[in-house]
């Protein structure tokens, strides 16, 4: 039975969506893309833009046709079973784990720029970790209130980041020549600078999980991803430019600072702060999103008696709340392991990027089960992509391949073990 809650329109959606897809990607990615491949990473990007296409629209159809809160372990569930549903469901929570301490430390280092340029921290600080941590706080009461308050700040707050981004980035081209760095032709250095690009579109695998929750599911989900798509895409793209252009990257630090520094070149110290606030606004919008999408995943759990049913029963503004409290626990334990054994923002994409092409990958294999016609061969396609960027990885895929292995030997020897006593 699909989960409802107050709907949201097609214009809320790609609010949602577009602030997602940015995310902490928009500030990260081009420039680790660019320390990777050079001038070449534009290819990348074309690349992975070509890619994408048949991934999004394998997305589009399954949440137009099996709008549900699980998402993709839903599809999968319904294409090959309930054990493989919870094998992807699993892998999410494993992503969840991995990738929001990268966003929520990148939205701790925006908001730490900023306060530091206001005179409100001192210079040489480091007040990080307790920016994440009150930021999770403040992630967990506003969506306490339901996802419809969240979608209306969240839209707002989209529209501004995407001006700002779009005229710093025009504004450095109209200011440089379109000069771009020598840059030595590397295919496994493309192919690389691909797998972090990948990163950028993440966010569609957790939107699936509120595709239910549009007025009208089949006509306004796939517009909602491919207006989102359409609108990153741009944006990705001259900003990336831009950078190659300016230089503005090399280094994590660099990396991490590298949007901030493009902003201030063509805004000046009004648009140090202003970037900086902007990138602590769509990074938190994005934490946001996922966390809604995994407490709609552990309500969908609950409600098939995965899990505890605490995690099914919602507030009066139908909201699940026991997920959230428990996605909003997860990424701090993870953060402070993370904070303190000083583990690499590009390590940590890397895992979560391997898990991500898994589930994509399991979403396309459902989509051949699952889709009619030629929604289907585009399903081939999706699939087919998937397992090559996964390949793609290297050694950085070893990761996904144990967590995978240890999930399948359960759900293999151990869960088919416990259901044939239960039985008995």
């Amino acid at each position: 039975m699909a989960l409802t809650t107050h709907k949201l329109s097609v214009l809320q959606g790609v609010g949602l969506l577009v602030s997602a897809l940015l995310g902490s990607g928009v500030f990260i990615i081009p420039a680790i893309a660019a320390n990777v491949a050079g001038s070449w990473s534009l290819l990348a990007w074309a690349i992975m833009g070509i890619l994408i296409v048949p991934i999004v629209f394998t997305f589009a159809q399954l949440g137009k046709l099996y709008p549900h809160a699980g998402g993709t372990a839903y599809y999968v569930q319904q294409a090959f079973g309930e054990r493989s549903g919870r094998l992807v469901s699993w892998l999410f929570i494993w992503v969840v784990a991995l990738g929001t301490p990268v966003i929520t430390m990148t939205a701790a280092n925006f908001l730490q720029n900023a306060l530091i340029a206001l005179h409100l921290l001192t210079s040489g600080t480091d007040f990080r970790l307790l920016i994440a941590i009150v930021m999770l706080l403040l992630v967990l009461v506003i969506n306490l209130f339901g996802l419809k308050t969240a979608a209306i700040i969240q839209t707002v707050l989209s529209v501004l980041i995407v001006s700002t981004l779009l005229f710093a980035s025009i504004d450095s081209q109209l200011h440089h020549s379109l000069t771009l760095p020598v840059t030595e032709f590397n295919v496994g250095n493309i192919a690389f600078a691909a797998t972090f690009i990948l990163w950028c579109f993440l966010g569609i695998e957790a939107i699936t999980h509120i595709a239910d929750d549009f007025e009208h599911p089949q006509r306004d989900f796939p517009l909602t991803i491919f207006i989102g798509i359409t609108i990153a895409l741009v944006v990705y793209g001259l900003i990336s430019i831009s950078l190659l252009q300016t230089g503005f990257y090399g280094g994590q630090e660099n990396n991490l600072n590298s949007v901030v520094h493009l902003v201030e070149a063509s805004l000046g110290h009004k648009g140090y702060i202003l970037v900086n606030l902007a990138g602590f606004c769509t990074c938190f919008i994005s934490v946001s999103l996922y966390f809604v999408g995994f407490s709609r995943l552990l309500q969908s759990m609950g409600k098939q008696q995965q899990i505890h049913d605490a995690f099914t029963r919602l507030n009066q503004h139908h909201v699940a709340y026991g997920g959230l409290a428990f996605a909003v626990m997860l990424c701090f334990v993870m953060l402070l392991i993370s904070y303190f054994i000083d583990l690499a923002i590009d390590n940590l994409i890397a895992y979560a990027n391997g898990l991500f092409i898994l589930i994509y990958f399991a979403a396309g294999l459902a989509g051949i089960q699952l889709l009619p016609g030629k929604s289907r061969w585009i399903a081939v396609v999706a699939s087919v992509t998937c397992f090559v960027l996964f390949l793609g990885l290297g050694k950085e895929m070893l990761f996904a391949v144990i967590l995978i292995t240890i999930l399948g030997g359960y759900y293999t020897v151990i869960y088919t073990s416990n259901n044939r006593i239960k039985t008995s």
